[in-house]
């Protein structure tokens, strides 16, 4: 009886001394605010910078894109362009087509800049886009969601065309090839 005794006797002394810990927080009185200087309150209030700055910076037109290298063209039937540099190497132009939206990017420079990143279903749907005896191959394929991108190449400047929207071969080819041929005259 003697060892029951004892831990029943340390743990009334361990849940006591606990619960006096508790009970002599509980009845502090908070400590007074600080003294602040009014130079000390503006500067909690203005906003603090953020870690890194936007890379898209607004454009005017697609002939914004030729100081970096670029040549682009836009269908007249593009509705709502909006346009973009990125990084100051990749042209971006987000418009709506046929009612699905579209983000068209190309780059002199930039190697991957499609901004994917999902995997791929197999297969690629290939065709050829140019005329006057510029040819260069289209690729389009297909995101495991049924987003679709095309890609191609006038000389040392990349293009892609992306949706998330799911559309049909045709629809996707058919741009692709109308976008690769009318920014064709690169350089």
């Amino acid at each position: 009886m003697d060892h029951y005794g004892k831990i029943l006797r340390n743990s009334l002394l361990v849940f006591a001394v606990t619960a006096a810990s508790v009970l002599g927080g509980c009845a502090k009185e908070p400590a007074p605010p600080a003294q602040t200087t009014a130079a000390q309150t503006t500067a909690a209030t203005q906003p603090e910078s953020q870690g890194m700055p936007n890379p898209m910076k607004e454009a005017d037109s697609v002939l914004d894109f030729e100081a970096i290298g670029v040549h682009m063209v836009m269908p007249k039937e593009a509705e709502s362009p909006s346009y973009y540099i990125i990084n100051g190497e990749v042209a971006d132009v987000q418009f709506t087509f046929g009612g699905t939206e579209y983000t068209y990017r190309a780059s002199d420079t930039a190697q991957d800049f499609a901004g994917i990143f999902e995997r791929f279903k197999e297969g690629v749907l290939t065709e050829t886009a140019g005329s006057n005896g510029q040819e260069t191959e289209v690729q389009v394929k297909t995101t495991e969601s049924g987003g679709r991108l095309a890609s191609w190449e006038w000389g040392s400047t990349k293009y892609t065309l992306y949706t998330s929207g799911e559309v049909e071969d045709t629809a996707i080819a058919g741009l692709a090839v109308t976008l690769a041929e009318l920014s064709e005259n690169e350089k």
